[in-house]
């Protein structure tokens, strides 16, 4: 069972670690003749570099200029010609999982350059590595592991046949730990008996199992051993016997102290067993039965105890150090009297922690461990959430191609999230990221994309400056909204909506740079062209909206993308969508903001258009128009090109509607700064645009005065709202200032102007990002 590492040190990274990683992303800099890694930092580099999802292939592996000892390669691009650069090192550990490249030549080259320093060999799921192995070849010997100082050999995922796997074994005889999962056709593991040094037998998901139990049985010094079964809950595999073999099982091993019994019936029906002499002097066997012959001696009296496993009453007194439980027959991992002091089983946490860490190169199981931790914190039962969370994210880091177990995990990433409180467990999330970003690369589905996008949109929402991969984030998913369709487009323009109404202009504009902008409107593009509205359509005007705001190389980029006849093909194609038409003019409105983009706008068409939005059936609508039109308005009458309307048309049309407009109306926008208003304050020569600057202040400060008065004080907006009410401007501007001045004054004073609604904050859009975290939504597989 292995240890799991832990995410929750409060020291900052260790500066090895901060290096290694460094190196990993750098990793040209090893080519240089003046870098040279000492063999540990070798080996942990290797691990590191795979960690950060990175694949190790034959250049990175004649990198290294110093004997490793040992290397562990998960998924690596190597073949037989870049292992070898390393074997002639003198490895003493050799762990190959997954690397499909590699022939069965590998054996003869191990043999060659391996056979006096390795100890440990792991071969699992390497494509032909041993199952290519041509039949003559096994027959006289050229395949045979002739490694004599071997120790621990792990041969996994090997179909074929008894004869194979004997070649590969019997010829090893020092070995102590043999682990033979996932292979077919062992025969009786007769074989295996020769080994009397033999401590640990893994036999994982291995078939037949009744033919092989007589020869486990002579293998007396075996301390561990594994029958395990990934199997259903409720399906797990039948012995016709159960009680009968696992007693013949342990009280044939007296040295044991570990089993597996996961996805099996050997537990039993549950009834508890007095262990006593009594119960010893009946046990239904006779002489003649097989079980006395593999028998060490007489059968051993022991103290009075209970078992609620009927084959384990000979360990009542004297439990075993670790029981494995895991869905198990009759359920049971939940029985009361267990005589093991760990066990792994789907009955509490605990036990689902340590089936997660006994399990963990075991992916069949290991999905059924998530999917039961995923269940108990969608129930928010799980209370050792950080060995959860440690738990889960190393699952997803181990397993990352597989599709299941990254969007279980992630589900499961989900509810751990809400537990990282505010300012805390910086290193830990940006772990998270990290390894969340590694699962939706790899998986480009539409329920990764989602689960990704409620956890990205989570971490946002309370902690925003703690959005760690900036880059990779946003580069990630515009790809996704390029490639995916339907579900995984429209939450990837959900979550770059999320970040756009979140970070600062300096991030909005990177956003830009890597083509935010331009790929919103090939999105729109491709909407209109096929006749659709919805959702997509809207959140793409939304992601321009928040992306543009005080970010003027975004509205540049707009424009410059034909922006404006994208604008008008909407508002022609869909005249009722007033989500849609409300987005496109605060997109707009913040292109209108920038001076030396205005000239631009000046288009009859688009004016024309403008203006008769200030008659929309709807405030957000009209008021944007508005904001529109006193900003192409601001500069002056010898700004305004165009004879279409007229300005001073345009101008009476907007003050009209300005007054139809309800004082008390809540909103769907949020201003980070008012200095675009009060910069519209100070254009005497245009009192329609001190108008709606007038208006706007006087809304937002008598609805929300908590949070728009504060920032209008300190912006000092206050003494340019009296300078102004000093001047000789119209009695109705003069009026909204007093209000505004009012409400800030009242606020002071601890008075609430007025009782308003609960509503749902927007940034700019007007989008309720809230429907997106609702947790029914969180999914799993499909």
């Amino acid at each position: 069972m292995q240890a799991l590492l832990s995410l929750w040190s409060q020291s900052p990274p260790q500066l090895k670690s901060l290096c290694l990683k460094y190196i990993a992303e750098n990793v040209d800099i090893l080519k240089r003749k003046d870098v040279q890694l000492p063999i540990e930092v070798w080996e942990s580099f290797i691990d590191m570099y795979q960690r950060l999802g990175y694949i190790v292939d034959d250049h990175l592996l004649a990198l290294s200029n110093c004997h490793i000892k040992r290397l562990h390669l998960r998924n690596a691009d190597v073949t037989d010609a870049g292992l070898i650069v390393v074997l002639t090192q003198q490895l003493v550990e050799l762990d190959l999982r997954n690397c499909d490249r590699l022939t069965p030549n590998l054996i003869q080259y191990l043999n060659q350059y391996g056979g006096d320093s390795l100890q440990s060999l792991t071969l699992a799921s390497n494509g032909n590595l041993l199952s290519g192995m041509p039949p003559l070849c096994i027959s006289n010997g050229s395949f045979d592991i002739k490694l004599h100082n071997l120790k621990r050999l792990i041969i996994n995922d090997l179909t074929g046949c008894e004869t194979r796997l004997k070649s590969l074994i019997s010829p090893v005889r020092n070995l102590t730990h043999l682990d033979l999962s996932n292979c077919c056709n062992l025969g009786d593991l007769s074989y295996v008996t020769p080994l009397e040094n033999l401590t640990s037998l893994i036999l994982y998901n291995v078939k037949e199992m009744h033919f092989t139990i007589l020869s486990i049985c002579k293998l007396k010094n075996l301390r561990h051993l594994d029958l395990s079964q990934p199997v259903p809950k409720e399906a797990p595999r039948m012995y016709k016997r159960p009680d009968y073999y696992l007693d013949l099982i342990v009280t044939s091993l007296p040295n044991l102290v570990s089993l597996d019994i996961s996805g099996s019936n050997l537990a039993g029906k549950g009834k508890s067993i007095f262990f006593n002499r009594k119960y010893l002097l009946s046990f239904p066997f006779t002489t003649s039965d097989t079980r006395i012959v593999f028998l060490a001696g007489p059968v051993a009296m022991a103290k009075d105890g209970i078992s609620d496993i009927p084959g384990l009453v000979s360990r009542a007194s004297n439990p075993l150090h670790f029981l494995g439980l895991f869905y198990t027959s009759h359920a049971a991992s939940t029985r009361h009297h267990i005589p093991a002091k760990v066990v792994s089983g789907d009955a509490n946490e605990a036990q689902l922690l340590v089936a997660a860490s006994a399990y963990m190169e075991r992916p069949p199981m290991l999905k059924n461990v998530l999917h039961e931790i995923f269940f108990i914190l969608r129930n928010e039962m799980f209370n050792d959430w950080k060995a959860c969370l440690d738990t889960v994210i190393q699952i997803m880091d181990r397993h990352l191609n597989d599709e299941s177990i990254q969007t279980t995990g992630s589900a499961s990433l989900y509810y751990l999230m809400k537990h990282l409180q505010k300012g805390q467990h910086t290193q830990t999330k940006q772990r998270l990221m990290w390894t969340l970003l590694n699962g939706l690369e790899a998986h480009a589905t539409a329920t990764m994309m989602k689960n990704c996008c409620l956890i990205l949109t989570l971490i946002l929402r309370f902690t925003p400056h703690e959005l760690f991969y900036f880059e990779r984030i946003v580069k990630l998913t515009l790809r996704r909204v390029e490639t995916g369709e339907g579900p995984i487009r429209r939450n990837g323009i959900t979550l770059l909506n999320s970040i756009a109404v979140t970070v600062d202009s300096k991030d909005k504009e990177h956003m830009g740079d890597y083509g935010t902008i331009y790929r919103m409107l090939a999105v729109i593009e491709s909407h209109l062209r096929n006749k659709m509205s919805g959702e997509i359509l809207d959140t793409a005007w939304s992601t321009m909206w928040n992306a543009t705001d005080e970010t003027p190389r975004n509205c540049q980029r707009f424009l410059d993308g034909n922006g404006m006849e994208m604008f008008l093909r909407c508002l022609r194609a869909f005249p009722k969508k007033e989500e849609m038409i409300r987005n496109m003019l605060g997109l707009l409105g913040n292109v209108a903001e920038v001076s030396w983009l205005r000239p631009q706008l000046m288009n009859s068409r688009f004016v024309q258009e403008i203006s008769k939005l200030l008659d929309y059936d709807g405030i957000e609508v009209s008021y944007n128009a508005a904001g529109v039109l006193s900003n192409m308005a601001s500069d002056g009458e010898e700004y305004w090109t165009i004879d279409e309307p007229s300005r001073a048309e345009a101008l009476r049309r907007m003050v009209f509607a300005i007054e139809c407009w309800d004082l008390s109306t809540q909103r769907f926008i949020h201003y980070r700064s008012f200095e675009p208003i009060l910069g519209l304050l100070r254009k005497s020569h245009t009192p329609e645009c001190q108008h709606w600057a007038a208006w706007a202040l006087a809304n937002l400060t008598r609805v929300y005065p908590d949070k728009y008065c504060p920032l209008l004080e300190s912006e000092n907006g206050i003494p340019l709202l009296r300078q102004l009410m000093e001047t000789d401007v119209n009695e109705r501007v003069k009026q909204l200032c007093q209000m505004v001045i009012d409400q800030c004054v009242h606020l002071g004073k601890g008075y609430i102007p007025m009782e308003v609604e609960e509503y749902v904050e927007e940034d700019d859009n007007g989008d309720d990002e809230g429907d997106d975290n609702d947790d029914g939504d969180m999914q799993l597989d499909g």
